[in-house]
């Protein structure tokens, strides 16, 4: 079938059909990184069902871009680039959140004796530690119970005003400061998770060694790692109390630095 006369069919002009390919394609970045929706879980039609499902909803909320209906091939293929680029971009910056949690999992981990016990996460195909796993769907589902999805779709709606179609990516200086900002950030969140497991074990060590010293006979290396497992359990437990709050306030921090892009 001829792609104008189906365009006519359905009452749609070359230029919606442009500008809904520009808000499928920033949605489509999007999908790729950003938390829950990066996920390898459900079919592909499913996925692909729901991202066309959701640019239909948001192409009402989209202006007109300035090559819409000039029929520019090479304006509109730049255009599709940098939409994609965008929208990932926003979707790894918000992401950092949770990457944060599995940093702090792997640090533990090591200090816990249980870095080489990984499992397979079948979301992402990867294998993974145990506690790096677990705290990555720990903040998962903090995620989504604090809606954290919807203020994402929220924020890329509301992005279509302040960075509309086809004008392309933000300045290098504001991208590059709101990179560098969102990794420090993400490093820090994870030492501070990891902080209290990671100094007990530190202090464990040193008096096993100070053991050790003064009776050699001792094999503290035995003694050491199901005591480091049980101390850094014990303190997980009790970080969980403060977890979820403190989460909740890192998922709003990192959506926002996000979606801060579109207005430098």
């Amino acid at each position: 079938m001829d792609p104008q006369a189906l365009m006519d069919f359905l009452g749609f002009s070359t230029g919606e059909v442009e500008r809904a390919a520009l808000v499928l394609s920033r949605l489509t970045g999007l999908f790729l990184a950003a938390p829950f929706f990066s996920r390898s879980v459900g079919p592909m039609r499913v996925r692909l069902a729901l991202m066309v499902a959701v640019a239909w909803v948001l192409f009402p909320l989209a202006p007109h871009w300035p090559g819409e209906g000039k029929g520019q091939a090479v304006a509109m293929s730049l255009a599709v680039i940098n939409e994609v680029l965008l929208g990932a971009t926003v979707g790894i910056i918000t992401h950092w959140v949770l990457v944060a949690t599995q940093t702090a999992g792997s640090l533990m981990g090591f200090e816990m004796s249980l870095s080489m016990a990984e499992v397979m996460d079948p979301t992402s195909g990867m294998r993974e530690g145990v506690l790096s796993n677990m705290l990555y769907l720990a903040a998962l589902m903090i995620y989504l119970i604090i809606n954290g999805h919807h203020l994402l779709l929220e924020g890329l709606a509301r992005s279509f005003k302040t960075l509309p179609l086809g004008v392309g990516l933000p300045r290098g200086d504001g991208l590059l400061a709101t990179v560098a900002q969102g990794v420090s950030h993400m490093f820090v969140l994870a030492m501070m998770i990891a902080a209290p497991v990671v100094v007990a074990s530190k202090l464990l060590y040193l008096g096993l060694g100070l053991i050790n010293r003064a009776s050699p006979q001792i094999q503290v290396f035995f003694v050491a790692m199901p005591i480091m497992q049980l101390v850094g359990f014990i303190i997980m437990g009790l970080g969980m109390t403060i977890f979820s709050d403190v989460l909740v306030r890192e998922i709003e921090f990192f959506l926002e630095l996000g979606f801060s892009i579109a207005r430098r």
